[in-house]
């Protein structure tokens, strides 16, 4: 996000160089080894990492627009929020710091906006739906093989008296040719 002289107002529609510069150097200052310990004077215990989105490989990243990301993990939920409150803090300084000694002025500064956060696992809204209908049509389909396995096939009940069926008359027995020699038969 950027102030700009020429309305009353931030920019969010566009990303210069700077901004993706920036990106770039805060990643290097919190993967020095001096930052960490400072995070860790600071009373931040969670494991801690900070990545520069970027939308190529490894070899040839792409830095298009200056989103990163930034995690603080840990088992206790505690822990890993107040370490990540004081990454934002050190990153807020470290913007700060590196502009005004670039000779920015306050009303020209980049700063970040966080743009999203997960704390915990995030249900997905999907699954309780798929599920139910994955059950249901378990359900319907084992109903159906139940019903047609255990029918009763002869036509009657207990205590009823089961009606006669009509049975076929005996046709004229039919005897099979002898198969011709040298013929063949396609079906």
């Amino acid at each position: 996000m950027t102030k700009t002289n020429h309305f009353q107002g931030e920019v969010y529609d566009h990303f210069t160089d700077n901004h993706i510069y920036m990106a770039l150097a805060t990643a290097r200052f919190f993967d020095n080894p001096g930052t960490q310990d400072r995070l860790r004077a600071m009373g931040g215990t969670a494991a801690f990492h900070y990545e520069v989105a970027h939308w190529g490989n490894e070899e040839l990243p792409v830095y298009g627009q200056p989103y990163a990301n930034l995690q603080a993990l840990s088992a206790d939920a505690k822990e890993s929020i107040d370490t990540l409150n004081l990454a934002l803090q050190l990153l807020t300084q470290k913007l700060q710091r590196l502009q005004t000694s670039a000779g920015a002025s306050g009303r020209v500064m980049i700063k970040y906006e966080p743009i999203g956060g997960i704390i915990g696992p995030e249900r997905q809204g999907l699954q309780k739906g798929r599920a139910t209908a994955g059950i249901g049509l378990i359900a319907v389909l084992a109903s159906v093989i139940v019903l047609s396995v255990t029918r009763d096939r002869s036509g009657g009940g207990p205590g009823r008296d089961p009606a006669p069926r009509p049975t076929a008359a005996p046709g004229p027995v039919r005897r099979a040719r002898p198969p011709r020699v040298g013929a063949s038969t396609t079906l």
